[in-house]
């Protein structure tokens, strides 16, 4: 039979408690499906581009990623995002802690050591995005590396030689020493200026000493050639897009530019100009 009893005022803070406390757990399940989905969706996204092989079709390449973004209606980063999701995970990434926003931090680190290092600290310590961006911003797993005495990283970086995303371009400007301005050839007569962070360092400050050592050893360099190789295929946690750099001051020659020119990004480490990041 129906309870009929009137609720006395302490069962009925208890009703209301333990339905706010209901409908809270349910958000919360839901959040958590809504963000497994959502990665799963750009996961699956990047699998799709990549049966074409159209990150191996070069500018030709670029150009429909370019129209494939506009037609959906989609940030062309988040396009080139999903792409490297697919790249970087074997499988759809399972987490019911991180979130699209946080493997959007993570995806920029090249050293799988490193981006599971993150997860397993946001997994534990239930970081928010911003409280990521940040711990990978102060190198957190650097220091954590140095505490417990183990190798951080070499000065040697992992020179590319997979010859997807890799474009003549013109150097426009010198920003500093580890940024450049590049007007990238796409093919079919397409051309588009963009900025570039050279991937894997860091050079201090123009406006130091050694930065501006970096910063006119680039400047040199650049006006020696008539045009550098670049190969870049993700952005960094800002938003900006990073490169590998290559330049010949011996052939014209693009394949043997990129596969045998002088490396920017290991020349200023090798010269002290700039750190692994």
């Amino acid at each position: 039979m129906p309870k009929t009893e009137v609720l006395t005022e302490s069962k009925y803070a208890k009703l209301v408690a333990d339905i706010r406390k209901i409908i809270a757990e349910g958000r919360i399940r839901v959040a958590k499906a809504a963000n497994q989905e959502l990665v799963q969706t750009y996961w699956d996204v990047g699998q799709r581009v990549c049966q074409e092989g159209l990150t191996e079709k070069g500018g030709y390449g670029e150009s429909i990623l370019a129209d494939l973004a506009e037609e959906l209606e989609m940030d062309e980063t988040t396009l080139l995002r999903s792409i490297h999701l697919f790249q970087t995970y074997k499988t759809v990434p399972d987490s019911e802690v991180l979130t699209w926003s946080h493997y959007k931090v993570l995806l920029p680190l090249t050293d799988e050591q490193e981006r599971k290092w993150y997860e397993k600290l946001v997994e534990e310590q239930g970081l928010t995005v911003p409280q990521l961006t940040e711990a990978v911003k102060n190198e957190r797993f650097e220091e954590s590396q140095t505490k417990e005495g183990k190798k951080v990283k070499a000065k040697t970086l992992i020179r590319p030689t997979e010859a997807a995303f890799v474009y003549k371009a013109l150097v426009e400007r010198v920003i500093d020493g580890d940024t450049l301005l590049l007007r990238v050839d796409l093919g079919f007569q397409v051309w588009k200026e963009q900025r570039f962070r050279l991937a894997g360092i860091d050079c201090p400050p123009i406006d130091e000493p050694k930065g501006r050592k970096a910063y006119e050893y680039v400047r040199d360099q650049m006006a020696k050639v008539d045009f550098v190789m670049v190969k870049s295929n993700k952005v960094d946690i800002y938003g900006r897009y990073v490169a590998h750099v290559f330049y010949s001051l011996k052939t014209d020659d693009r394949d043997k530019v990129f596969s045998e020119g002088r490396y920017l990004n290991q020349e200023l480490l090798d010269k002290g100009l700039a750190i692994v990041i």
